[in-house]
């Protein structure tokens, strides 16, 4: 009997040990699970800050100096059309200034056609290089102006807005550190919601009067591809330093002609919320009032 009890008590010692054997490797498994899900929150984590971050201090971007580069073609069969530019823009939001150095190539390979404009919020102030010899202005009623003109002293942040678009639709991106800052790189999915669609082609609209057009139609009629965008924050601060797009629409018209539009710019800032308020030309020449 007494032989009987010792058996089975080592039996129990053996099974209870095996258990704690095993409750321990599970907790042991567990807890590395959960150290990976850990980690994994940290960096999407990471990603949402920096990403709230740099939409924060894009809002608070009230004046600056941002030279920017932008490109469009439109291409239709064995037709194109483009229009380049190059400015350097110095702006405030309040009061609403600006004064930019630009130069405008209506085709590839063509003269540019040189600039100085000056922009109050209501009047363009618009400078040729012939006039500026002569030391004179001509005014014209914003809404008159061309649309080339207005697209360069109504957008000097244009990056904002696509900034807010890709962050407002929570479009997938790329988060790098070089040097002392983040670049954010987002990268528009191939077949895009109709929310996203929609925003995306009211920005790209502001581009030329052409692209407003194009879009100014059906959004299952529009496809992109190869749609980036970046921007590139300071690692502290999250200012904006600089950015970038390439973006390609294709539009096709119910005939089953395709327009296709490449969008192309690039900008850097300098002096944020550090630019005076511009002081808009003395002497003018009416064009329209």
């Amino acid at each position: 009997m007494k032989r009987k009890l010792v058996i089975t008590a080592a039996t129990l010692l053996v099974t209870c040990g095996l258990s704690a054997c095993a409750g321990s490797g599970n907790a042991k498994k567990t807890g590395s699970s959960r150290d990976v899900n850990v980690d994994t929150e940290k960096k999407v984590s990471k990603k949402d800050r920096v990403l709230s971050e740099a939409v924060g201090a894009e809002e608070k971007v009230k004046s600056a100096k941002v030279e920017t580069k932008f490109f469009v073609k439109h291409t239709s069969g064995d037709h194109d059309n483009t229009v380049s530019y190059r400015t350097e823009t110095e702006y405030t939001e309040k009061p609403v200034t600006l004064k930019s150095n630009a130069a405008i190539r209506f085709q590839e390979g063509a003269r540019d056609n040189k600039y100085i404009l000056y922009y109050d919020g209501k009047d363009l102030y618009n400078t040729t290089m012939i006039g500026l010899s002569q030391g004179r202005s001509y005014r014209q009623a914003i809404d008159s102006a061309q649309s080339n003109y207005r697209f360069i002293v109504q957008n000097p942040n244009i990056a904002r807005d696509y900034l807010k678009v890709m962050s407002d639709n929570k479009v997938r991106f790329d988060l790098k550190e070089e040097g002392g800052e983040y670049a954010l790189v987002f990268r528009v999915p191939e077949n895009p919601s109709e929310r996203l669609k929609k925003e995306l082609l009211e920005v790209l609209g502001r581009d030329d009067a052409t692209a407003k057009r194009l879009y100014s139609t059906d959004l299952k009629n529009v496809s992109f591809t190869n749609a980036t965008f970046n921007v590139h924050v300071d690692r502290k601060t999250y200012e904006p330093k600089s950015f970038g797009l390439e973006m390609t629409t294709v539009v096709a018209s119910a005939s089953g002609r395709k327009f296709t539009t490449l969008h192309s710019f690039d900008g850097k800032y300098y002096n944020v919320n550090k630019v005076e308020s511009q002081k808009m030309p003395s002497r003018v020449d009416e064009v329209l009032k």
